[in-house]
């Protein structure tokens, strides 16, 4: 079962970094090929992040900037995502038990999210829909992180910034992860642990504020089921890392991806690593 723990960091790899001092930030190297790799989480608190003297540089110094998907392809992902999320027949009331659908529309009304929005929904999206609102209600926003500030300056230096995936591959890495799971359980521990945005998301932006990699990989990763860490994390870092292989026009390039995408033996930097990098932390 999904909990919600990772329904947050889905969100955050998938959809939406934060304020800090720090960063989770390597600079990969092989011949005359440099990779500047930084870590994020995609959402913030307050007036959030400011780019540090070395990111700038290293953003200077590159010629491309790789995200998982670039601001221009981002224009049509809400109508890509409904495309998606809407059932092709029946209802999501018809598919839990009443007690559960009344516990539901309860906690979506909290937020002010009217039952009618969320009966036409498959249930994973509803989830989306109700998880994302309560982070926007915790006070994290998109236009305050560090891939904003990023854009902004790409904008301002002439940087070409390039995707990584499309939006309709992450749509499937969200269907797939809970492919295995029914409308029913995927409600009902959404209902569970909603309560605990707050905790799981303060958790992740101290690891990042930290620059603890470590950290951040017992949050983001440890807890996932293998299947759900392989659709989300692990065949899409393998992809990644074939597109940049394929790069033979940019000796130098900054790459930010979520953070949960750098940790672990089947991780960003491990592949790089295994590619024939030689990778370090920049301080």
């Amino acid at each position: 079962m999904m909990k919600l723990k990772l329904v947050i960091v889905t969100l955050l790899a998938l959809l939406w970094s934060t304020l800090s001092s720090a960063e989770v930030f390597f600079k990969a190297v092989q011949g005359d090929k440099t990779l500047w790799i930084m870590g994020t989480v995609h959402a913030a608190k307050g007036d959030g992040f400011a780019l540090s003297d070395q990111t700038q540089q290293a953003l200077t110094q590159s010629e491309v900037i790789w995200m998982e998907v670039a601001p221009e392809k981002l224009q049509n992902a809400q109508a890509a995502f409904m495309a998606h999320a809407m059932r092709s027949q029946g209802t999501l009331e018809e598919n839990v038990d009443s007690e559960t659908w009344q516990a539901f529309t309860q906690v979506a009304q909290q937020y002010g999210i009217p039952e009618q929005n969320l009966n036409p929904l498959n249930a994973w999206f509803a989830q989306i829909v109700l998880v994302a609102t309560a982070v926007n209600h915790a006070g994290y926003v998109q236009e305050a992180g560090v891939e904003s500030k990023i854009e902004q300056f790409a904008d301002a230096n002439s940087l070409p910034i390039k995707s990584l995936e499309t939006v309709e591959r992450q749509i499937n890495a969200l269907v797939q992860a809970q492919s295995d799971v029914g409308e029913q359980e995927i409600i009902k521990q959404t209902l569970t642990e909603i309560d605990q945005v707050n905790e799981v998301l303060d958790g992740i932006i101290a690891g990042w504020q930290q620059g603890d990699l470590t950290a951040l990989g017992k949050l983001l990763n440890d807890s996932m089921p293998p299947q759900m860490a392989e659709e989300l994390l692990y065949k899409r870092n393998r992809e990644w890392i074939e597109k940049l292989a394929t790069d033979n026009h940019s000796e130098t390039a900054f790459i930010a991806v979520g953070a949960g995408h750098l940790v672990g033996d089947e991780g960003v930097l491990t592949l790089l690593e295994e590619n024939g990098y030689s990778v370090s932390e920049v301080n």
